[in-house]
């Protein structure tokens, strides 16, 4: 059996019989309810507000990964920097990099 800490856990039936009220609790209390199908957790409920929350925490720690990523590189001596306004003023018809596969391009 699975076991949740600290969170509500309900059975699928008993949500499926009182699907209305257990969407006003969450939206309430703004707690998850992890739903259990044969005593294993198979979805969870969450109001909305939490939702958008997790996600817009993800999107930063992706960001914040990302920059890391590019820091460390830039550290590392690795990569050649290239100003962004040469970048933009670059003329696309000699790009280098233009017919390369994603394979080739990205670690």
């Amino acid at each position: 059996m699975y076991k949740v800490l600290n969170v509500r856990t309900e059975s699928i039936t008993k949500v499926r019989a009182n699907f209305n009220k257990v969407i006003k609790e969450v939206r309430e209390t703004h707690e998850p309810i992890y739903i259990l199908s044969n005593n294993e957790p198979s979805a969870v409920i969450l109001d909305v507000q939490s939702y958008k929350e997790i996600i817009e925490r993800n999107q930063q720690l992706e960001s914040e990964l990302l920059y890391a990523h590019t820091s460390q590189r830039v550290q590392n001596g690795n990569s050649i920097l290239i100003p962004a306004k040469e970048v933009v003023n670059t003329d696309l018809t000699d790009n280098p990099y233009a017919n390369r596969s994603d394979e080739e391009l990205f670690d």
